[in-house]
């Protein structure tokens, strides 16, 4: 999501959390029927995940799941939130499992997607002001103070995320140019992402929600298991298979490869999420 303040400083900052207070106190009070508080909704927000290449190794205990995401943005602050395991430890890291599974397996990992050609000049940023929100308040709360606000059914979809016992995590990211024509994206990727949470089933990830720029998104992912496995993809089409080495450890890999629309979508054709009127 496009970050419209990120910062408010001194005696601002007490009014606009004082303000966020009552607002979330409101909503909570309508059981969180978030038309009776439309400031929370998202206005102009134009952020997306654009292409995702991840690593998941599973051993019969546990998923760890390294990623590396090409977002895209209009403006120049930006935010990255998604729900995960209430029991995951999280991490930045290097790109050394990837680059090693892509090289082992012959290819070259997102950028063999068909579509991945057709973006250009990207940046690299850093995360930061990295968060984690336990609850619906905290997640709300924030939003209101930093006047990002959420798609209707993003917020819909965190709401039944919690209520599974999930938390959302949130990156901040800034585009270090912004783009010299109006309302045209930046292009940007970060250090790889890593989380990792038991779990005696593999576990995909969620496809990204929607940030009322891309609709779809462009994967690569790479199942790594100690056994060999026929386990699918729920999106996406089996591109290859092999063994792979890494941390003096052997693995067997299934590569995945495909387009998934996003997450948080009211359907093909639906026009972009607006605060109601």
């Amino acid at each position: 999501m496009a970050v419209v303040r990120p910062f408010v400083q001194g005696p601002d900052y007490v009014a606009r959390t004082r303000q966020a207070t009552e607002v979330v106190q409101k909503l909570a009070g309508n059981r969180w029927n978030f038309d009776v508080a439309p400031e929370v909704y998202a206005r102009n927000s134009r952020a997306d995940v654009l292409s995702k290449e991840l690593v998941h190794i599973f051993d019969g205990r546990r998923v760890i799941r390294v990623g590396r995401l090409v977002i895209g943005g209009v403006g120049e602050y930006f935010n990255l939130m998604g729900p995960i395991p209430s029991d995951s430890a999280i991490k930045i890291t290097d790109a050394r499992l990837l680059e090693a599974v892509n090289a082992q397996l012959g290819g070259s990992g997102i950028q063999d997607h068909p579509d991945y050609k057709n973006l250009k000049n990207v940046q690299e940023v850093e995360f930061f002001n990295y968060g984690m929100f336990h609850t619906l308040e905290e997640l709300v709360h924030w939003l209101l103070v930093h006047e990002t606000g959420c798609y209707p059914s993003t917020l819909q979809h965190v709401v039944r995320e919690f209520a599974r016992g999930r938390i959302v995590q949130n990156y901040m990211y800034r585009a270090n140019l912004r783009s010299k024509v109006p309302d045209e994206p930046v292009i940007m990727q970060a250090r790889c992402m890593s989380y990792t949470f038991p779990s005696s089933v593999m576990e995909w990830m969620d496809r990204p929600l929607f940030g009322g720029l891309a609709k779809e998104t462009m994967h690569v992912e790479t199942l790594l298991t100690l056994s060999p496995t026929d386990a699918s993809h729920p999106h996406l089409q089996l591109v290859g298979e092999g063994r792979v080495e890494f941390g003096h450890q052997l693995f067997y890999a299934r590569q995945f490869m495909g387009t998934t629309g996003k997450d948080g979508t009211r359907g093909p054709g639906a026009p972009e999420e607006t605060a109601k009127k």
